[in-house]
C-alpha cells in the first residue's frame, strides 16, 4: 500500500476513533472535550480498539506494554490524546522559536544561519551556565521554551512508509506539498541532516519517527526500569534556585528533543561525560518550577565557535550546562 493510501486510511481511522471515544464518554455523563488542560494528562486507561493496530492512532497502550512501571510523562501524554494535536502540520518553520530550541540537538556546533536568532535571545535570558554556577540563591532570567511544533505521532506503519533520508528530500517535499525553497523545506533539510551527521566522539544518537521506535530505542539501551521526565513549563521571568540541585542521571541518560517537522520526530542522543540534574526554581511571581538541566563535563571536542563559549567568554574544555525545553524527554535509570 502506498504512503498516500496509508495516510488516507489513517485519517479515516483517526476520525472514527475520535468520534467513538466521544460517544462513549457521553453515555451517562455530560459530553467532555477531547483536549485536556495544559497541565493535565489523563490517567492510563484502556482504549477501545476495533481497528487494525498498525493504522490506528498511537495510544499509551504500547507505552505500558513496554514500560509497565513507568508513568507517562506529560510532555508525551499530550501527543497521544486524540484530537489534541494534528497528526500532520506543514506550518512548522517558526522563526520565533527560541535559541535553545534551535541549538538543542546540535550541541557541539551552531550553524551560522542560526546565530542571529540566538544572539537576539541572549541579553535577557539564560541558556548556558558554568557547572559550579548553580547553587541555592542563584538568580537567572529563564525562558522555558519548546520546539514550537504541535503535532502528534503517526502510526508506525505510516511513519515508516514516508522517506526520512536526505537523498529523498524531493520526494518528502512533494509528499507534504511543500515548495523547494520554502522555510519548511529548509527546516526539513536541517532536521534530516542533523540525524545523518556523523556521531561526535562519545555520542550515540537515533531519530525516532514514531512512538514505538522512540520507546524501543530507549528500552533497548536502559531496560524497562527507567524514569522519563521533562522540564515543567514556566513563563519567562527571573527565577531563584530555591534548594540544592539533585542529580537524576549520568552519561547513560538519553535526551530526546522534539524536532521541528511535519509530524512528531524525536532526536535522541546519549553523550559521554554528561550529568543530568533537577533544579528547583521559584519565579519572581512565586511560581515553583522543577527544571531539568544537562551538564557536559568535557567540552574540549566542541567547536571553538560554539555559542556557549561566546556567551560564557571561555574556551573549549570546561564543564558547561544548559536547561532543557519543556517538550524534551530525558530517559534515566530508575535508581535515580
Amino acid at each position: 500500500m502506498s504512503p498516500a493510501a496509508l495516510l488516507l486510511l489513517f485519517f479515516l481511522t483517526l476520525s472514527l476513533h475520535i468520534n467513538f471515544s466521544t460517544a462513549v464518554n457521553s453515555i451517562g455523563a455530560s459530553r467532555r472535550t477531547l483536549a485536556v488542560a495544559a497541565d493535565t494528562v489523563p490517567s492510563p486507561k484502556k482504549v477501545a480498539t476495533f481497528f487494525p493496530s498498525d493504522i490506528s492512532p498511537p495510544t499509551e497502550k504500547y507505552w505500558y506494554s513496554r514500560l509497565p512501571n513507568t508513568p507517562l510523562p506529560k510532555a508525551l501524554g499530550y501527543l497521544l490524546q486524540p484530537g489534541h494535536y494534528p497528526s500532520i502540520n506543514t506550518e512548522f518553520a517558526n522563526d520565533n522559536v527560541s535559541a535553545s530550541v534551535q541549538i538543542s540537538y546540535k550541541i557541539y556546533k551552531t550553524s551560522a544561519k542560526h546565530e542571529k536568532a540566538i544572539k537576539s535571545s541572549l541579553p535577557d535570558s539564560t541558556i548556558f551556565y558554568l557547572y559550579n554556577d548553580i547553587h541555592p540563591g542563584k538568580r537567572m532570567r529563564i525562558r522555558f521554551a519548546n520546539s514550537g511544533t504541535k503535532v502528534s505521532f503517526l502510526p508506525r506503519q505510516v511513519a515508516e512508509s514516508i522517506p526520512f533520508t536526505s537523498d529523498k528530500i524531493p520526494e518528502i517535499l512533494k509528499y507534504f506539498a511543500l515548495e523547494v525553497n520554502s522555510k519548511e523545506a529548509r527546516v526539513i533539510r536541517d532536521a534530516i541532516g542533523g540525524c545523518e551527521d556523523p556521531n561526535m566522539e562519545g555520542e550515540e544518537k537515533f531519530c525516532a519517527t514514531s512512538l514505538e521506535s522512540l520507546i524501543d530505542f530507549n528500552v533497548e539501551r536502559l531496560g524497562q526500569n527507567v524514569r522519563v521526565i521533562s522540564t515543567e513549563a514556566g513563563k519567562k521571568q527571573e527565577y531563584t534556585v530555591s534548594a540544592e540541585v539533585r542529580m537524576i542521571g549520568d552519561d547513560k541518560a538519553a535526551v530526546c528533543h522534539k524536532m521541528r517537522y511535519p509530524y512528531a520526530v524525536h532526536y535522541c542522543h546519549v553523550i559521554a561525560e554528561t550529568e543530568v540534574y533537577e533544579v528547583p526554581l521559584v519565579g519572581a511571581d512565586g511560581t515553583k518550577v522543577k527544571a531539568v538541566t544537562v551538564c557536559h563535563l568535557n567540552t574540549s571536542a566542541w567547536s571553538p565557535d560554539h555559542m556557549a563559549f561566546q556567551v560564557l567568554k571561555i574556551k573549549p574544555g570546561p564543564a558547561v550546562c544548559h536547561f532543557l525545553d519543556s517538550d524534551t524527554l530525558i530517559w534515566v535509570p530508575a535508581k535515580y
